[in-house]
């Protein structure tokens, strides 16, 4: 029998896809950009450690969870890889100017290791982290486990710290030496994203004690989840712009986040955004959604002047409805690549 839908953390998944789409447009200010992006992507792991809890007794053999996580962020990656490439392979010919060949190299090895191209990185990062911890969940107890993930995400910060791998993105490299790093790099991002795994783990235990009168309170971490974000630089797990306090940060408003929507009744357009955030996430900003809505707005603005924050929140509403159809197509015609055995 398919698991029963956890509405709310569908919910949660909507404001994360609506975040993510709202941190892509060009322009946004750099407090809104901090605020946006201390815990946007971590609330996909944290949501994933929930979930995690929640399956922890179903009793799936090791093999076959590992391919099912690897079918359901694996294939829809090699799937929307192939799609950009094709596109950038044939711009590449048709204006070479705009793509040289060794940009276009670039992509190819950032494709076939892992590291990715634009948004599409957060697929292998979310299959290491998840794929590490639920070994170490299988392997050890709770509290060795605990530990390792720890030991882990201090180590890959520590690498990062001493090798100044935040500044990869302007290193100089032979494509060979393009290739070990991107592997490097995208070991490193599930590293360091498996303590959001662990928090959401942790959460997921602690919802299922509460009552639901507490969750409203607990939606009140918000406010310090936000606070503590303007006061540090922009979270950025895809470049490695990572400092510790970024962990607390986090788990605040995630927390805070996910009891807001515990709390609330169902809003369908939340639970749809989440339900297809994976097709949203591939195609807002690859396949120019974001750019050519943002090309209507302007035109709009030109002729009634808007604030900036109702421009942006226009452009990130106006986003969601173009892509109604999109996911329409995909999940009539293409579930296959989305990962879903049928």
């Amino acid at each position: 029998m398919p698991r029963k839908r956890l509405t709310y953390l569908d919910m949660a998944k909507g404001i994360g896809i609506f975040l993510v789409i709202l941190g892509h447009i060009e322009y946004i200010r750099e407090d809104t950009l901090k605020w946006i992006s201390s815990f946007h992507m971590p609330l996909f792991f944290v949501i994933g450690g929930i979930l995690a809890y929640e399956k922890r007794e179903e009793g799936r053999p090791l093999f076959s969870a590992l391919a099912a996580r690897a079918r359901g962020t694996l294939v829809p990656y090699a799937a929307f890889t192939i799609m950009l490439l094709t596109m950038n392979t044939l711009e590449h010919f048709l204006d070479p100017g705009a793509l040289s060949g060794a940009q276009l190299a670039r992509q190819y090895v950032d494709a076939a290791t892992g590291y990715g191209i634009h948004i599409l990185w957060f697929l292998p990062a979310y299959f290491t982290a998840g794929a590490i911890f639920l070994l170490l969940e299988r392997g050890l107890r709770p509290v060795s486990r605990n530990l390792a993930v720890l030991l882990l995400a201090v180590g890959a910060y520590g690498v990062t710290v001493i090798f100044r791998l935040d500044q990869y993105a302007v290193t100089d490299l032979p494509l060979i030496g393009f290739a070990g790093m991107d592997l490097l790099i995208t070991l490193l991002r599930g590293i360091l994203a498996m303590p959001f795994l662990l928090m959401g783990w942790y959460l997921g235990a602690l919802y299922g004690r509460l009552p639901r009168k507490a969750f409203p309170v607990l939606a009140l971490l918000l406010i310090p989840g936000g606070i503590l974000a303007l006061h540090l630089s922009v979270f950025d797990l895809h470049y490695l712009y990572v400092e510790p306090w970024h962990y607390l940060a986090a788990f605040l408003s995630c927390a805070g986040l996910t009891a807001l929507m515990r709390a609330l009744p169902a809003i369908r357009p939340l639970a749809w955004l989440g339900r297809n955030s994976l097709v949203i996430m591939c195609t807002h900003a690859a396949f120019f959604v974001v750019y050519y809505v943002s090309l209507g707005m302007f035109f709009i603005d030109n002729r009634i002047p808007l604030p900036q924050p109702v421009f942006n929140l226009g452009v990130a509403v106006l986003v969601c409805a173009a892509e109604i159809p999109v996911v329409l197509v995909f999940n009539r015609y293409f579930g296959y690549l989305l990962g879903r055995k049928s």
